[in-house]
């Protein structure tokens, strides 16, 4: 029995195999990887927190950086939307979940345009999160959305 212990540990280290990976040694790698370029590489790495360390205190963030990833380095925006959805049903009591909900009805409106989407998710983020610190920009968001930037009387400063 002995002897397949041995053989068993000696083919997962020939194989890279990171059975004995921690949390935190992924996250660090997928940071790394992210850093690097590799956002699809990372992106695989912070899943495998999510889904092996599911109760882990990194698990939250690996998940709300799968969202951003999608967004910012690949600009998939609707699997972003998804991720982010992902997040906040996932991990409810997070206090990154008003950002979750913010960035996805932003991506509604500034990327995507589907103003009627971004308009709902802003009513119900202005409703859950009344005192919230971004519920000014998310009301601005609400105000003018579907505005081109040279409609906005605030923003007008920016294009002249």
């Amino acid at each position: 029995m002995k002897k397949i212990s041995y053989i068993f540990l000696l083919l997962c280290f020939i194989g890279s195999c990171d059975f004995f990976k921690s949390a935190d040694e992924y996250y660090f790698e997928a940071e790394t990887l992210r850093n690097e370029s590799k956002p699809k590489e990372a992106i695989e790495l912070f899943e495998k927190i999510t889904s092996k360390f599911s109760d882990h205190i990194k698990a939250p963030d690996a998940q709300y950086l799968v969202a951003e990833i999608y967004y910012r380095d690949l600009q998939d925006f609707t699997r972003s939307i998804q991720e982010y959805r992902k997040f906040s049903k996932t991990f409810p009591n997070n206090s990154k979940v008003p950002f979750s909900i913010f960035m996805q009805g932003y991506i509604y409106a500034n990327e995507l345009m589907n103003y009627d989407s971004a308009g709902v998710l802003y009513e119900n983020f202005i409703e859950s999160y009344p005192n919230h610190e971004i519920v000014e920009s998310v009301k601005f968001e609400l105000k003018y959305l579907g505005f081109g930037i040279n409609e906005i009387p605030e923003l007008k400063h920016l294009i002249e």
